[in-house]
C-alpha cells in the first residue's frame, strides 16, 4: 500500500514538473515575437506587444515631442507674407520600427520570467518620413510662386521724402521654388516642433524692370549712390564728416521736383550749397592768424600771436573732389585738400626744436628735441623809444652772412643775420660789451634780438630755416 502511495506521489510530481516546464516553454514561445514582460520604451510599458503593435501604440499616443501627423510648416516671406503647409498634406509620419526590431532581437524569450522580475527600459528615437513628391507639390502651390496677376499693371516711381528719396516699386518678386523646397526639406530633417517657421526672404527671384521704367530706376540708382556716400575729413585732432543723406538735398531739381542730370548723365549739385559747405569746411580746418598759449619757464601762461604759416583749405579743389566722391557713392576718410599746409595744430605747431626768447629775463634759449643746447643773454628792442620786440610765435625764414642792416638814420654791419619776422631778426652786436639785465628798456635795439658774436656764430651754423621762434615778455 505504501509503495503505491509513493509511486503515485512521484508520478504526480513528475507530471507537475512536466506541466510547469511545458507551460514555461509555451509562454516562452508566446514571447518569441513579442516584447518580454517588464519592457518599457520611452517610459511606456509595451509588454507582450509585437513590433507592429508597439510602434502603433507609441507613435499614435506616446511619441515624445510632437504629433508628426499634425505639424505646421509656416512659410514666412516679404511684406508680411505668411502661408501654412500641413504635414498631413504630404504624409509626414514617424516610425519606430527599426529601433523596436533591434530591441526585440536582443531579447531572449526564455528570460520572460527574469525580465518580469527585473524590468528593462529603453529609449528609441523615431525616424521621420514623408511623400517627397507631395511636399514639392505643396511648395509649388504657394501664393509666393504665382504673382503674375499682381504684376499686370506695374508701377515704379521715385518719391521725395523728408529724409531724402525712396523708390516705390509695386512689382512683386516670385519665390524660387527649388530654394523654398530645399528649405522645407532642411527643416524636416529634425522636425521636433509642432510649428516650424521657414524664412524665405532670401529665396526670391529679382524681377526684371519693364523698359518703360528703366530711366526711373537708373536715376534713382544715381541718387542712392549720393545718399549712401560719406566723406570723413580727418586731420588730428580735428574730425568732420559729410553724410550723403545731407548732400542729397543739394541736388538741383527740375519742374517735377526730381533731381536733374547734365548732358553726361551726371546729377547736378547746387553750386551755392557746395560753396557754403566748403566754406564751413575751411572754418573747421583753417588755422591762419590764430593765437597760441605758451608756458614760460616760470610757469606763467602767455598768449601769443601765431605768425607761422597755417592751414588753408583749397575750397575750389575741395568742391570738385567732394562732388566727384558723392557722385560715385564713395565712402572714404582723408585730409582736406589744402592750398597751404601748416606745421601743426595747437602747441604741436612748435614741436621740440625751437628758439625761445624771454624778453623780460633778456635770455635766449635754443632747444633741440626738448633739450637745452645753447643759451645766452640778449638785448631786445628799446622799450623807451617804442621799438620793443613784438611778442609772437614766428620762424626763421632767412639767413645771411655779412649783411648791412639799414633803417632811418642808421646802417649797421653784422656778421650773422637770422630773420624771423619782417625786418626783425637775430644777429650779433659787436658794438655792445654787455648783454642782459635791463639794457633793453632804454638802450635796446631797433627791434631785433642782439646776441654776442660767438653765440651768433654757433647758432647760425645749426639753426635751420623754418625753426619756430617764440618771443614773449
Amino acid at each position: 500500500m505504501l509503495k503505491n502511495v509513493i509511486k503515485i506521489t512521484i508520478i504526480m510530481l513528475i507530471s507537475i514538473i512536466l506541466v510547469t516546464v511545458a507551460g514555461y516553454y509555451a509562454i516562452s514561445g508566446y514571447y518569441g515575437s513579442r516584447f518580454l514582460c517588464g519592457t518599457t520604451i520611452n517610459g511606456r510599458d509595451i509588454s507582450a506587444m509585437t513590433v507592429e503593435e508597439a510602434n502603433d501604440y507609441l507613435v499614435s499616443k506616446y511619441l515624445p515631442g510632437v504629433d508628426y501627423s499634425n505639424v505646421a510648416l509656416i512659410i514666412e516671406g516679404r511684406d508680411g507674407y505668411s502661408e501654412i503647409i500641413r504635414s498631413s498634406d504630404f504624409g509626414l509620419k514617424a516610425d519606430m520600427t527599426e529601433g523596436l526590431k533591434e530591441i526585440i532581437k536582443d531579447q531572449k524569450p526564455y528570460e520572460w520570467l527574469l525580465n518580469y522580475m527585473y524590468p528593462t527600459a529603453y529609449n528609441v528615437e523615431p525616424s521621420v518620413s514623408y511623400d517627397d513628391a507631395a511636399l514639392r507639390e505643396c511648395v509649388a502651390g504657394l501664393k509666393c510662386m504665382d504673382v503674375e496677376s499682381e504684376n499686370l499693371d506695374p508701377h515704379i516711381e521715385i518719391k521725395a521724402e523728408k529724409t531724402g528719396y525712396s523708390l516705390y516699386d509695386d512689382i512683386k518678386d516670385r519665390a524660387d521654388e527649388n530654394r523654398v523646397y530645399g528649405k522645407a526639406k532642411e527643416a524636416l530633417e529634425d522636425p521636433g516642433r509642432a510649428v516650424i517657421e521657414i524664412d524665405i526672404n532670401d529665396s526670391y527671384i529679382p524681377h526684371k524692370i519693364p523698359d518703360e521704367f528703366k530711366d526711373t530706376v537708373e536715376l534713382y540708382d544715381k541718387i542712392d549712390k549720393v545718399a549712401r556716400a560719406y566723406i570723413t575729413y580727418e586731420d588730428a585732432p580735428i574730425k568732420y564728416t559729410l553724410k550723403g543723406s545731407t548732400a542729397v538735398n543739394w541736388l538741383e531739381k527740375g519742374d517735377d521736383g526730381m533731381p536733374v542730370t547734365d548732358e553726361n548723365g551726371n546729377l547736378v549739385f547746387d553750386e551755392l550749397k557746395i560753396e557754403e559747405y566748403t566754406e564751413r569746411l575751411a572754418e573747421v580746418f583753417d588755422t591762419k592768424d590764430g593765437m597760441i598759449d605758451w608756458r614760460k619757464r616760470d610757469g606763467e601762461i602767455v598768449s601769443l600771436k601765431n605768425a607761422l604759416e597755417g592751414y588753408q583749405v583749397d575750397q575750389e579743389a575741395e568742391a570738385g573732389n567732394t562732388k566727384e566722391t558723392l557722385l560715385r557713392g564713395g565712402q572714404i576718410t582723408r585730409q582736406p585738400i589744402y592750398a597751404q599746409k601748416g606745421r601743426g595744430r595747437g602747441n604741436d605747431v612748435i614741436g621740440k626744436t625751437y628758439v625761445e626768447v624771454d624778453m623780460s629775463a633778456q635770455k635766449r634759449y635754443y632747444m633741440v628735441d626738448g633739450r637745452l643746447k645753447m643759451q645766452s643773454d640778449v638785448v631786445t628792442g628799446n622799450i623807451a623809444r617804442g621799438n620793443g620786440t613784438p611778442a609772437k610765435l614766428c620762424y626763421v625764414y632767412f639767413k645771411q652772412r655779412n649783411r648791412t642792416l639799414r633803417g632811418p638814420n642808421y646802417a649797421t654791419f653784422v656778421s650773422y643775420w637770422m630773420a624771423v619776422s619782417g625786418h626783425i631778426g637775430i644777429h650779433d652786436a659787436t658794438w655792445r660789451n654787455k648783454f642782459g639785465g635791463e639794457i633793453y628798456k632804454t638802450a635796446g635795439s631797433h627791434g631785433c634780438v642782439n646776441v654776442p658774436k660767438d653765440f651768433a656764430a654757433k647758432l647760425y651754423d645749426v639753426l635751420e630755416l623754418g625753426t619756430p621762434v617764440i618771443m614773449y615778455y
